[in-house]
């Protein structure tokens, strides 16, 4: 458990765009939750193309598994996690990234230049496994999530960014501790120069006040009134805003025209058969 103050903890977080908390949970939460991911990274059918060189990712992991949407909803997570998003929250994303040996980098980053949000989110990032320098834990760059979106170059299928104004704080971590983040925070990890894998997953809580163009219904919120309350629902405050969808109305429409041009094509393809 945490044992920072929550206004203590938000103004840390405000500060350095993070915050560790050590032990967050214990080795047998671990032990279950690691099963559990295995499990639901078993029901999905569609392969990242972020994976490289023996660095895997399995993305939306909690829609396949109740236990998750249970685990990612529970007191202790919401308690930490409403000092800094607010009252309620919801879940746009979720991942877990594996590191065999010989595991490739991840070059730094900031994870909106991956999903084009205007509005941060926070990233609340688990320990599976021991996190160390050797086998390519977590680095940030304290400080970066004021500096707002910087430059970014596509290297392969990821994103580099090309403006660094630090060298970064190497983040060690053992199995159970949680680092909150900011979606703004520069961030990296090295190559798993080890013989043991290295595990980590991840998941996006963002405030309902917020809205994401590209995630669609039904959308998991996690609280009401700033208490556990886990469900699917086809819309909520942020997605009906005037103002967040004037924020997105190119992206939105650019996507709804690639849709289009999808079934259009799928039509045309299946009408030749």
């Amino acid at each position: 458990m945490p044992d920072k103050e929550n206004g203590e903890l938000r103004e840390e977080f405000e500060l350095r765009g993070f915050v560790k908390l050590p032990k967050f949970f214990s080795e047998d939460e671990i032990s279950e939750l690691r099963e559990e991911i295995i499990k639901a990274s078993e029901r999905l059918e569609t392969v990242s193309t972020l994976n490289k060189d023996n660095m895997i990712f399995h993305s939306n992991l909690f829609a396949q598994s109740e236990y998750l949407q249970t685990f990612l909803s529970q007191e202790k997570i919401v308690r930490t996690l409403r000092s800094i998003l607010g009252s309620d929250m919801w879940i746009r994303w979720d991942q877990c990234v594996a590191k065999a040996a010989g595991g490739a980098e991840f070059p730094w980053h900031q994870d909106n230049a991956y999903n084009k949000l205007k509005d941060a989110h926070l990233q609340f990032w688990i320990g599976i496994t021991e996190m160390t320098t050797e086998n390519g834990g977590l680095w940030l760059q304290p400080g970066s999530h004021r500096m707002g979106m910087l430059p970014h170059e596509m290297q392969g299928h990821h994103l580099a960014c090309t403006k660094l104004p630090g060298e970064g704080e190497f983040i060690a971590a053992d199995k159970g501790d949680v680092v909150l983040f900011s979606s703004f925070m520069l961030h990296r990890t090295k190559k798993n120069n080890s013989d043991s894998d290295r595990w980590a997953y991840v998941v996006e809580y963002m405030s309902t006040d917020h809205y994401d163009p590209l995630v669609d219904p039904p959308f998991f919120v996690v609280t009401e009134d700033g208490e556990p309350r886990p469900r699917f629902v086809d819309s909520y405050e942020g997605r009906e805003k005037l103002a967040n969808r004037l924020k997105y109305s190119g992206v939105i429409l650019k996507t709804k025209s690639k849709r289009l041009v999808g079934r259009l094509k799928k039509s045309v393809l299946g009408g030749a058969n």
